[in-house]
């Protein structure tokens, strides 16, 4: 991840960061939190808030002392480019199936809610080559998209929350721990892998014009637990706990019983643009950095042509796999998720130590305490 150029305020980084991890924190994420937890769930969120704390500082740590060129181009010049292909990988990895299994989601979403008489053919083409486009436009083009988006995105998400008031019930949300830690302990598994894509600001370092600082980290991870928290309560005090874990997209539910007035409803077409929005700045975003592990040289901002578009042949012919939906919906509960949690915590912890020894060995040779990327 070389040459990159540093094109972007912190603020439009975070835009782009809000919108993805906000998709999977209020999609992907509350169905198999609430399989999880039920009713404890939303105790999960607020118990994980400490440990997502420390594990933004230990980001922070990682970008206050990482060179201009990021994280990655520091360790392959510091270590070799063996050492950077392994730590690289399981990210690489990460950010194709991620994109394979946000795109999935969505168009199992939209088969069974507002397409169900289309080819899923041609809904698979369609998003392809749509979310082809933005990765080809470079972060640029997706961070001032990011910015036009979230706004309407953020309204619709507060216009929901207030009209559902009315049949919202408080006291489901309790009695607390009425089957034990456990579930609360699980659920701490879910949550986790949501707030911990913060790590995802590492990636997104090398294009940053200014320096990323902890209080814009830290709203940046209270807002990722908003969005975690503001559905999935609202699920529960909806519909109940026991309701509420039969739905597959319990914050799309919520717009399905808006009513205002006797003449206002079906207005779940607002929720369409959530998740088109979220799903393809997801997509866009993770296959642009997916591309440029493997990218040298870049042109201002955009990846080579021929490169995106391998990648997308790539994730097409994994989407065109015939997977049924519950084989799907099981593999993110019990491996995916999962998998995130442990994924990220092992690799910030990596990260951060590395970040450490560096800095000590150039403390011990008299060097700047500045870490550059050749020692």
């Amino acid at each position: 991840m070389q040459s990159l150029t540093r094109i972007l305020i912190p603020r439009q980084l975070f835009t782009l960061l809000i919108l993805s991890t906000g998709l999977l924190n209020h999609v992907i994420l509350i169905p198999n939190l609430l399989t999880a937890s039920g009713r404890d769930s939303w105790l999960s969120v607020l118990l994980c808030f400490p440990v997502a704390l420390f594990f933004l500082w230990l980001v922070s740590y990682i970008v206050k002392n990482c060179p201009d060129e990021g994280f990655f181009s520091m360790v392959q010049n510091r270590f070799g480019k063996v050492f950077s292909a392994i730590l690289s990988l399981p990210v690489v990895l990460f950010l194709f199936c991620s994109s394979y299994l946000t795109f999935k989601d969505l168009v199992i979403w939209l088969n069974a809610y507002f397409l169900a008489d289309a080819s899923l053919l041609m809904i698979n083409i369609m998003l392809i080559v749509v979310c082809c486009a933005v990765t080809w436009a470079g972060i640029r083009s997706m961070a001032i998209s990011s910015g036009f988006l979230l706004p309407l995105v953020m309204i619709f998400g507060i216009f929901i929350a207030i009209t559902n008031t009315s049949v919202k019930d408080p006291q489901l949300l309790f009695p607390l721990l009425a089957d034990g830690y456990e579930p609360v302990i699980n659920g701490g598994i879910y949550t986790l892998a949501g707030l911990l894509e913060i790590y995802l600001v590492i990636l997104l370092q090398p294009f940053s014009q200014a320096r990323i600082k902890f209080h814009q980290l830290l709203v940046l991870l209270i807002i990722l637990i908003g969005l975690i928290l503001g559905p999935l309560t609202a699920a529960i005090m909806e519909f109940g706990p026991t309701e509420a874990v039969t739905f597959r997209y319990p914050a799309y539910e919520q717009w399905r019983i808006l009513k205002i007035g006797d003449f206002i409803s079906h207005l779940d077409f607002f929720a369409l643009y959530q998740w088109l929005s979220g799903a393809v700045i997801r997509i866009g975003l993770f296959m642009y950095l997916l591309g440029a592990f493997f990218t040298k040289k870049k042109h201002h901002y955009r990846l080579n042509a021929k490169l995106v578009i391998i990648m997308y042949l790539l994730l097409f012919v994994a989407i065109m796999i015939d997977v049924d939906t519950y084989t799907f919906t099981q593999v993110i509960y019990q491996y995916f998720l999962p998998a995130c949690m442990a994924f990220f915590l092992i690799q910030i912890l990596i990260s951060a130590l590395l970040i450490f020894v560096i800095k000590k060995r150039d403390e011990k040779h008299g060097n700047d305490t500045r870490i550059n990327s050749t020692g």
